[in-house]
């Protein structure tokens, strides 16, 4: 089996960027029209989110799999979601899933994981990856949907 690799794709975090500037100054705004709790909240906010996004730009947030296993990303919240990685042997992993923030994950049964986003270009070549070493896992999600009522 070949490994692989997917990424971040760039132009959303260039885009989430983008809009920081836009945000500072409008609290800036809001704080010279006298609405100060409001400004503040929207700057720090907009300060806060672009920090938040500067890992993307880096390759920490890179998803690698070969024939050893998967990895990535391995912390579970927001901005420091790059800061630590991990490697989860095909073996080792127990569960797929998908958290309520978004992110899509592998877990071990102690609980070590490695995360990833629908801003990853490619994770259905990820998902085609998991599907020929553990197809156990893959079979459920496979099912048709119920119908909607």
């Amino acid at each position: 089996m070949r490994g692989g690799r997917i990424r971040i794709d760039r132009r959303m975090i260039w885009l989430a960027l983008a809009i920081v500037p836009f945000l500072v100054f409008v609290g800036i705004m809001a704080v010279r029209q006298g609405s100060a709790i409001i400004g503040a909240v929207v700057a720090i906010g907009a300060l806060v989110c672009g920090l938040g996004c500067l890992p993307g730009l880096s390759s920490r947030l890179d998803l690698r799999w070969d024939v050893t296993g998967i990895s990535g990303c391995s912390q579970w919240w927001g901005p420091f979601i790059g800061l630590r990685r991990g490697h989860i042997a095909w073996d080792d992993i127990v569960a797929i899933g998908s958290t309520r923030a978004g992110y899509a994950y592998v877990a071990t049964a102690d609980g070590r994981c490695v995360l990833w986003t629908e801003m990853h270009r490619g994770h259905d070549r990820l998902f085609a990856a998991l599907e020929r070493r553990r197809p156990d896992l893959l079979a459920p999600a496979r099912a048709p949907a119920a119908p909607r009522e």
